[in-house]
């Protein structure tokens, strides 16, 4: 006889929320959801394993009287206007716990190779001047010696910089390898997590274009700098919170500081000035809004600029997934913690076991042929 495990109707209600899965969908694959909210009936101790690995929970959590409290690990700066944000998703609970996990492996390993306090974080606050800081995150990522001329570029040349100087920059569009799992700009835009010898920037590139994937990098950036981690999202010109604004007039000074803008004269169009803004990295939106705000553009051609940057928003180019997977497979665990794991495991101070679960594959020739993109073997 099968076992039979009783759980309550706010548990299952929780992890449907949790899995943004409706009813309707799940009660396809669980005919008998409905008997088990309504303590009709009970699952039994299979059908609740498969409805735990469908709504991404854990067992245990599914057979406790109420539903956890989820609360984020972070600082939430996150903002959607005058909308309240609604209870994490377990995307996004998952992901920043699987990147605190990846954090805290390279923290200890950072320490056995001797690593000291990077002197840059928490070297500011958000009482500082912003155009004074922008000009520290030009100075510490050697900004003024990039020669990109589009936003893929620059993106590339960002994260280089910022691995240089010490910071883990891992980017995604899904939980994990899961691409069943597809995270949601409309929820976050990335986070940072502060560490004093692992400080971990994560970009959410669920279809976000590559102009507001540098924006997102550089303002993560400057949350490290004030010593701080926190989760970010929402209008890159509003802000929100006190310290997301300052972040965000950091990184459009960082990115387009004053002796830039005078690139953006001649524009006429929003062609013309999203062709000048790709030069620097950055979008049409973040450019106009600098301009506005240097008073290069008036109050009136700021806004009719603007509506008709935002009804085209679809033609800046978006980071779409797919390409090499070894490309895809270091660009989310980022280069220096791959290198770690990969030199780790191959001086056998971490088993091939445990080597494979963190970059996410349990083939030798995946981890093979990483370490020699890698140019660790």
């Amino acid at each position: 006889m099968s076992t039979h495990v009783a759980v309550t109707q706010s548990v299952l209600a929780w992890a449907l929320q949790r899995a943004d899965r409706s009813y309707e969908e799940t009660v396809k694959k669980f005919p008998k959801l409905g008997d088990w909210m309504s303590g009709d009936a009970l699952p039994s101790l299979r059908e609740l394993e498969k409805f735990a690995s469908f709504t991404h929970v854990s067992l245990g959590a599914l057979i406790m009287p109420e539903p956890p409290d989820e609360a984020l690990p972070i600082a939430d700066m996150r903002t959607r206007g005058s909308k309240v944000i609604e209870r994490p998703s377990g995307n996004l609970l998952d992901t920043i716990d699987r990147y605190q996990q990846f954090q805290d492996w390279y923290h200890d390993y950072a320490r056995e190779q001797g690593a000291q306090k990077l002197p840059f974080l928490g070297s500011v606050s958000t009482q500082d001047n912003p155009h004074m800081v922008a000009h520290r995150v030009r100075e510490l990522l050697l900004l003024d010696q990039i020669t990109a001329t589009t936003p893929e570029q620059w993106r590339r040349d960002i994260v280089k910089a910022l691995e240089e100087v010490g910071v883990l920059v891992m980017m995604s569009g899904i939980v994990g390898n899961n691409t069943h799992r597809p995270l949601s700009t409309d929820e976050f835009r990335g986070f940072c997590l502060y560490d004093v010898l692992a400080p971990l920037i994560f970009v959410n590139l669920a279809g976000e274009s590559y102009g507001a994937q540098n924006f997102t990098l550089v303002h993560e950036f400057a949350h490290l700098l004030a010593g701080h981690s926190a989760l970010s999202g929402g209008d890159h010109l509003l802000g929100g919170t006190s310290e997301e604004a300052w972040c965000n007039r950091v990184a459009a000074l960082a990115l387009l500081p004053d002796d830039a803008l005078v690139a953006f004269d001649a524009a006429q169009s929003v062609q013309d000035y999203r062709v000048a803004a790709r030069r620097f990295g950055v979008s049409a939106e973040v450019a106009l809004h600098r301009l506005y705000g240097a008073r290069r553009i008036d109050e009136e051609r700021y806004g009719a600029l603007l509506e008709e940057v935002r009804a085209d928003y679809g033609s800046e180019k978006r980071h779409t997934g797919g390409g090499n997977y070894y490309n895809t497979l270091t660009t989310r665990l980022g280069r220096p913690l791959a290198t770690a794991i990969v030199t780790s495991t191959l001086e056998g101070r971490m088993g091939f076991t445990e080597g494979f679960r963190m970059i996410g594959s349990h083939k030798r020739e995946v981890f093979d042929e990483l370490a020699r993109r890698l140019q660790v073997v």
